[in-house]
């Protein structure tokens, strides 16, 4: 009998040291960890083309925060992963990717931890979980402090794309019919990034495509600036080099990322870009990669040996368009291919060099909005799919603010002859880097 109350006994003094570590464990703070925040700041409703969502991290080791965007990728935006070819290629890639951005390599451990996969699983792709695509085209100006009114260094940028205004929800790649899926429904999900990583460079990005990667632009605490546009006569890669497949590098978005993640000042930035080789899946990108101090340089490719070319600024205001400056560095001896379309490279790069010239005085964000205004993809050509502005954005460097626009929906025509349309844009959103 002695025993068996013992027994109890034993059994119920274990029952209360069981819940008083357990109540002991749930009451501390968790002071460790990546914390994220989702929220939608735009979605698909009344006729409106787009969802938007803003994901923040704060704080966390890299693989952490690789973790904790992996799962937003997943549960916001359907994320998925693309399979290699051969694991032999996956632990190329990844061996690689180890050797040339640490940060990006912890991160992908965490991305493999969200999508259940063990770290030496190299079947899929885990530095670029995809979920939809869309290609930066248009048009970007940057003036620097030295010719702005407060002093500050600025960025303007109109990010363009195909717009099927009868697009129906996107549902997902259905029957593996990838190339019509991406082409179809680009800048219909597009996200807003913020990471605070406990060691390393806040950030800000707009992009679409990978939480992880995804920049269209994008600005970090030290007031680096990077954006990448079409570029029409620089080659491109095949689909596979996208991600996964028998890729073994990196995209060039993958590319714009590391350096954000690394890169204080634009002389950094080209440092890091002499030693990486860039892969253009789709079609050929240049980069306006420019800081708070004056400095910016246009990055672009040489279509035969690959090499890369930098195109240097200082102090001086800088537009961009679609084509290679190198090989046309003079505006007024290029002629338009379409002149009837106003939509075309060099109509717009000589509307944003003639803004520039014909200004008088400091410049201000009002003529950053009011440059890019000018050459807003916006001409209806007839077909079911044309082009629009998705979004109009413009970057105060010295700030580390990011204030955008995004399209909702198309207006009423108001020119006859260009069948151009108000467009109907999204109240203003600012975003601001916190340190």
């Amino acid at each position: 009998m002695k025993s068996a109350v013992l027994t109890i006994l034993v059994i119920i003094l274990f029952i209360i040291a069981l819940f008083i570590g357990n109540f002991a464990l749930f009451a501390q703070p968790d002071d460790s960890g990546a914390k994220t925040t989702v929220n939608h700041l735009l979605k698909k409703e009344n006729g409106t083309y787009m969802d938007v969502i803003h994901v923040t991290v704060r704080g966390g080791t890299e693989e952490e925060i690789g973790y904790e965007l992996g799962k937003a990728g997943i549960d916001e935006f359907d994320s998925f992963l693309l399979p290699f070819a051969d694991i032999k290629y996956g632990e190329e890639k990844e061996q690689y990717i180890k050797s040339y951005d640490d940060v990006l390599y912890e991160r992908m451990l965490g991305i493999k931890k969200a999508y259940q996969l063990s770290e030496d699983d190299y079947s899929y792709d885990a530095s670029f979980p995809i979920y939809i695509s869309l290609y930066p085209s248009c048009s970007a100006l940057y003036f620097p402090p030295s010719s702005t009114k407060d002093g500050h260094a600025i960025v303007g940028r109109n990010m363009e794309w195909d717009y099927t205004p009868d697009l129906d929800a996107f549902t997902g790649i259905e029957d593996g019919n990838f190339e019509d899926t991406i082409v179809s429904e680009m800048g219909t999900l597009v996200h807003v990034v913020e990471i605070y990583p406990d060691e390393g460079y806040a950030s800000l990005v707009l992009g679409t495509m990978d939480l992880l990667n995804g920049i269209v632009d994008g600005i970090n605490e030290k007031g680096l600036y990077v954006a990448s546009l079409q570029d029409g006569d620089t080659y491109n890669d095949p689909l596979d080099d996208l991600a996964g497949s028998t890729s073994t590098g990196l995209n060039f978005m993958q590319v714009l990322r590391s350096i954000l993640e690394h890169c204080a000042t634009v002389d950094e930035a080209k440092k890091q870009l002499s030693e990486t080789e860039v892969f253009m899946p789709y079609m050929g990108q240049h980069f306006l990669i420019c800081d708070d101090s004056g400095d910016a340089t246009i990055v672009e490719f040489d279509n035969e040996t690959r090499d890369i070319i930098f195109i240097d600024y200082q102090d001086t205001p800088v537009p961009i368009t679609n084509y290679a400056i190198h090989l046309r560095p003079d505006i007024s001896l290029c002629q338009p291919e379409n002149p009837d379309d106003p939509h075309d490279d060099y109509l717009r790069s000589a509307k944003l060099h003639n803004y520039i010239s014909g200004h008088e005085g400091d410049f201000t964000t009002d003529d950053a909005w009011a440059a890019l205004k000018q050459v807003e993809a916006n001409a209806d050509a007839g077909n079911k799919t044309v082009d629009r502005l998705l979004w109009r954005v413009v970057t105060d460097l010295t700030n580390r603010t990011m204030t955008v626009k995004y399209f909702l929906k198309d207006g009423p025509i108001n020119n006859q002859t260009l069948k151009t349309r108000d467009l109907i844009m999204s109240e203003p959103f600012t975003f601001s880097l916190e340190r």
